[in-house]
């Protein structure tokens, strides 16, 4: 994780240097990311990029928790629009996170981040990917009462969080386009709704 120096820079430098990492990181995937190009864009000395962060995979295991936090964040506004309707706010937030897929620069970063999980050994930054990857973000404080009191809470994360994932790796695989991929989604969710509020 990052120093208190990275911490201490202004906002602005700080999401330079994370807009630059994830540039790199659309660019290739971890294994063949690069400082210099990271520095370079960034437009910091790359000795500061030492003085912020230990090495190249410290920076993305951060950059990947940060953008974890900004998805869930966005999700919790997602469900304050639809009244805490989290089968609902699932389903917004899962079109919109296919409509920015859209951008060939976060379709490659997101294709990056699967090879990555895929090909990384440390089993650190590999949760990390799967953390972001799998888009968990129904924790028992946003879920239905009664859903967490009854024990079902983490059986709906967990299949919310493999139709996710498939949904959104065979989108990006490119097997289906963009509305096949919405649709499929809502269905799952649609009937996971039908099951978990018998």
């Amino acid at each position: 994780m990052p120093t208190n120096t990275f911490i201490n820079l202004s906002k602005d430098k700080r999401l330079r240097i994370l807009r630059a990492a994830k540039s790199e990181f659309s660019r290739v995937p971890l294994e063949k990311a690069v400082i210099a190009n990271i520095v370079k864009n960034a437009k910091i000395p790359r000795g500061s990029f030492y003085q912020y962060f230990d090495d190249i995979e410290d920076l993305y295991k951060y950059l990947l928790d940060y953008l974890y936090g900004f998805d869930k964040y966005r999700f919790v506004k997602t469900l304050e629009k639809t009244d805490n309707d989290v089968y609902e706010a699932l389903k917004l937030n899962f079109a919109n996170k296919v409509s920015s897929l859209e951008k060939e620069k976060n379709r490659q970063f997101r294709l990056n981040v699967m090879q990555t999980m895929m090909n990384f050994q440390k089993s650190e930054t590999k949760a990390i990917a799967l953390k972001y990857s799998s888009e968990d973000y129904l924790e028992e404080d946003v879920l239905p009462f009664e859903m967490v009191k009854k024990g079902t809470a983490n059986k709906l994360r967990d299949l919310v969080m493999i139709i996710g994932k498939n949904c959104i790796s065979n989108y990006l695989l490119k097997m289906i386009g963009k509305e096949e991929t919405i649709n499929d989604y809502n269905q799952y969710i649609d009937f996971l709704k039908i099951e978990f509020t018998k």
